[in-house]
Order: structure tokens, then sequence, then C-alpha cells
């Protein structure tokens, strides 16, 4: 097997010595000019009418087949952990942004090849069938079998050729890997990090937001008459309702079920259409949900009797969709074919698409914008809660707290743990220059309340010191892993950035 990336003598200790000595001048010198990449094509439709390269980053070309290999990738990514194992529409495609996040996946890998070849990496011919040979579906009885291997490429329409070309480019990227990693961490680091850490206090964080405090303000009938008697107001408050226009309208709708039979490995498609076709003799409005929760192979949809709930077009795939809006509430669908396997629909209500007015909302806008405008006494209302708040936190009156907590609508989380060097736990963030005056602070004291007034929020920490028995043993090894994991995470997004950031684009085709 061909799989050297090209001829280079150097070893490694010399490349990782040459490397260290030049690396602060390298990342400044090399950035500059590298790249031209070139895009030839409008997506997944033109991939046969560009055999060769559909980009190109460099030196090295993006294949027609790497580019549909990732975005089917992509596809199946999204498939699985945001449609809930749903085939996505075109316009699912187009919201997740899948055909550019496929292309700028694959240039950063094409980036890190030019890094590689900057730094002086190899991807040794040994190194590359060693990862081929270990790959199971090419082995037989444990071993590497040569005509196995043949056949599973061809079989995939991949020649060894393209095969091992991809293996040394990972190889090649892989090792390359190596040199971000290369941070000297001393032991007088290690032991600041673990001080830092044993610095840890338990505590509460209330957040009171501006946005909630605001709508507490009040504003009466005339004020709101007053307001939109000025021309300018009137014309602001119309230009808000259009900015916000499609968000208020209410699309048509239909709440329907569904009875899924799949065609799988084990279940043909004439089986499936015979299934289905018998389920619906048996089916009606009145035992729909009894029938799918016997019948549907949607995991999803047993015990609920098939529910999808409310959906708008452009939820489901066309040919679903087609059917469910063209039914009448109350009535059953004949089987209906898609990528998933035949269905059977019945639409339980129907929604019909309401256009938003102006005059339906133009009090509640008025009603906000005069709400921005009284800055004082928002000002006093934020005041006055916090005060409360803190009185709340200094008694240490959880029942006060909660009161509160319904009464302004503030966030309160309790049982939050703070260290020094990584902050804070929980969902609430404290940023770092908070963070920094509040362990600046309990130097001189070991418990302390601090309230900061912040651009959209004010935000109150509660700490107590934890006793030394709850703080966990550092682990130095663990710590010095990630922290090196880290570092090189770092360098190599902002090379690979300021390589992006000074790269010439050339694209002839929109995506």
């Amino acid at each position: 097997m061909k799989a050297s990336k090209k001829s280079k003598q150097k070893g490694y200790s010399k490349m990782a010595g040459n490397f260290q000595k030049t690396t602060s001048n390298f990342f400044v010198t090399f950035l500059i000019g590298l790249i031209v990449v070139s895009f030839m094509f409008t997506g997944v439709q033109s991939m046969n009418t560009s055999p060769n390269a559909v980009a190109k980053v460099g030196s090295y070309p993006i294949s027609a087949r790497e580019y549909q290999m990732e975005y089917n990738r992509q596809l199946n990514f999204f498939k699985n952990y945001m449609m809930q194992g749903k085939d996505l529409s075109s316009q699912d495609i187009e919201r997740f942004g899948i055909k550019n996040a496929s292309l700028k996946n694959l240039v950063q890998r094409k980036l890190q090849l030019i890094f590689a070849d900057k730094a002086d990496v190899v991807a040794a011919p040994a190194q590359v069938k060693k990862q081929i040979k270990e790959f199971e579906f090419f082995q037989t009885n444990g071993q590497f079998d040569i005509n196995k291997y043949k056949e599973l490429l061809r079989a995939n329409g991949l020649t060894p050729q393209d095969f091992e070309e991809d293996i040394t480019n990972q190889v090649y990227a892989e090792n390359s890997e190596s040199f971000f990693s290369m941070f000297p961490i001393s032991e007088g680091y290690l032991d600041d990090i673990a001080k830092f850490k044993a610095q840890r206090y338990n505590g509460t964080i209330v957040e009171i937001p501006q946005s909630a405090v605001k709508k507490r303000i009040k504003v009466s009938s005339q004020e709101i008459e007053e307001f939109l008697k000025k021309e300018v107001n009137k014309a602001r408050t119309e230009s808000i309702f259009k900015q916000r226009k499609a968000s208020l309208d209410v699309p048509e709708q239909v709440k329907a079920s569904h009875i899924l039979i799949r065609v799988t490995d084990t279940q043909t498609e004439e089986q499936a259409e015979k299934k289905i076709q018998e389920i619906a003799k048996k089916v009606n409005a009145k035992n729909f949900k009894t029938m799918a929760n016997r019948y549907t192979e949607e995991e999803s949809g047993k015990g609920k009797g098939g529910s999808l709930g409310l959906f708008s077009k452009g939820r489901m795939v066309p040919e679903f969709e087609q059917v469910a809006f063209s039914l009448d509430k109350g009535q059953v669908s004949e089987p209906v074919k898609t990528a998933f396997g035949y269905h059977l629909i019945y639409v339980e209500d129907k929604v019909s698409a309401k256009e938003a007015t102006f005059d339906k909302y133009k009090k509640e806008i008025t009603t906000e914008l005069i709400q921005d405008s009284k800055e004082e006494e928002l000002k006093e209302l934020m005041s006055n809660i916090k005060t409360e708040v803190l009185d709340a936190l200094r008694s240490n009156d959880s029942k006060k707290l909660e009161t509160l907590k319904s009464k302004y609508a503030i966030k309160v989380e309790e049982n939050v743990e703070f260290n020094r060097y990584e902050g804070n736990t929980g969902r609430t963030q404290v940023a770092s220059s908070e963070t920094k005056v509040i362990f600046d602070e309990l130097k001189k004291v070991d418990a302390k309340i601090f309230d900061f007034d912040l651009a959209t929020k004010t935000q109150i920490i509660a700490l107590e010191r934890n006793s030394n028995k709850d703080i966990p043993p550092f682990d130095r090894k663990k710590e010095m892993n990630g922290l090196q994991m880290a570092l090189s995470n770092k360098l190599k997004k902002d090379v690979l950035k300021e390589i992006g950031d000074n790269t010439p684009v050339k694209q002839f085709v929109q995506l």
C-alpha cells in the first residue's frame, strides 16, 4: 500500500526541537497569503458535475466524495440529535446551515494539513499501514484480509489509493496535534492551581433581571393615549410591530396523530404495505389512539396514541405534510408512504392562520416603550427589591426568599459551589471580573454577601467557606492533562482562525 505523504527525512525529536525554537516567529510569518479556496458548487445536487474537486485549500483539493461524506455525516447528526430521528426537510437543512457547516469542517481539516506541511510533520508509511490493518471490518479471524479490504472498498465506490490517501491525511493531521500540545507547565503553576481550587465556598446566587422588574412599572391608559398622539412615537411603535409581525402571526397548524409501519432489514416494503393496509381496514377516528398504541412502530408514539401534537408547515416531510393539511378535522387518511415507512394519519384538530394586526398589539408595544423611558422608576424598584433580597439573605430566611422569587420573577439558585480557579458551578454564571472581586474580599472574611449592579440585572451572591473535609483531593496528573488539552485547543483554534482571517476566498456560485 502506498501510504507516505511525501519524502521527509526529519525525525520527530529534531522536529520538536526546531518547533520549540521557532514557534514564536512561525505563527506570525506563515499565516499570511497561505491559501486560496475556490468554491465551485451549489450544493449536494451538483456533486455529479464536478468529479475531481469542489473546492481547493492551498494545494489540497476537497473532493466531491469528501463533501458528500461530510454532508451526510452532518445530516445524520442533526437527524439524531436535533430532530429525534426524523429526516430533515429542505427548510431544516437551510435553517441549520448544514451545507456551509460541511464545507467549513472540510476547510478546517485542510488548513490543519497545511499547518502540518509547514511544521515538517510526516505520516510514516508504517503508521498508515498499521492503522488500516487495525480496522476490524478489514479483518478475518483477527488478521488483515487484503481481499476483504479491496472488496469492501469497491462495494463503497472507493479505490485503495483514495482510501489510503484519506487515512494518510488523517494520520498526518493527528501527528500535527503533537505540536499544539508542547506546553511546559511548571510544578509551581500546579501548586497555585491547587491553592486556588482549595479556596472553596458554598452559596446562593440571586439575579434580579431588569426586564422582569420593568414590567411592574405602571402605565395608565392616558399615558398610552398621549404617547401615541405624537407621530414620531406612533411611527416608532408601528416600526417595532413590523419587526415582530412574523413572530406574532399564527401560521396554519394541524394537530395530528399517526400510525407508522417501518421498512427495515427484517420487514420488506411489501410486508410493511400489507400490514398498514390491514390496519387501515380496522381503524377509525374513535379507535385511532387505541390502535396507534397497539400497532405503531414509532417508539415515541407508543402510549401516546401516536400523537404528534400541533405542527405547522415545514416541520414534516413533504409527503406527510401534504396529506395532513389536506384532511378535514376528524378524518383518517389512506396509507401514506414516506422515507420513514407507511403512515395512517388522523387529524384531531386544525388551527387557521391568523395574521397579527397593529391594533391588537399597539397597546402592548406602547406600554413597553413607556416603561423603558421610566429609568428613575426602574432604578428605584431595582433598589427596593435588592434591599428586600439582601434582608432575606442576611437573616437566612429561605421562606421570604421564595416569596420574593414568586413576587418579582427573580432567579434564585442555591447550593452553588465557588472556587477561585474555576469560578462557580450551576446554571447561573458569575463573570470572571465579579469572581475576582469576590475572592479579593474573601481574603479578609470567611462569609460575605456581594451585590453587583450590572447592565441588565442585579446579581447578589451569598457565600460561606466550605469545611476542609468537603474539599476533594487535588489530582496533579489529571489537572496537567486537562490544562495541556485546553491550551492545545486554544492554540489550534487561534492558529486556524488567523489562517482563515488571512485567506482570500473565491466563491463562484452560492451554496
